[in-house]
């Protein structure tokens, strides 16, 4: 057994990745539970939104990703 063993990428993350590489949609982070894109403006982040929603994902809505100019998403799984 490894020390820093890293735990799997969530099951949605390939989909999610194929779904954002085929739409230009920036993936720059992820977690269990998260995934975080580029999202340079407010319109953008709406447009992002209301495509990953599709695959189940749903807005974290945070002041500080609109400076950052980023979208954190939730999934349920």
């Amino acid at each position: 057994m490894s020390l820093f063993s890293r735990p799997k990428n969530p099951p949605w993350l390939d989909s999610a990745r194929e779904f954002c590489r085929a739409r230009n949609i920036t993936i720059v982070g992820w977690g269990p539970r998260a995934l975080v894109v580029e999202a340079k403006s407010p319109e953008r982040a709406a447009e992002i939104s209301g495509q990953l929603a599709n695959l189940g994902f749903q807005p974290v809505p945070d002041p500080d990703d609109d400076y950052a100019g980023i979208l954190t998403l939730s999934h349920p799984e």
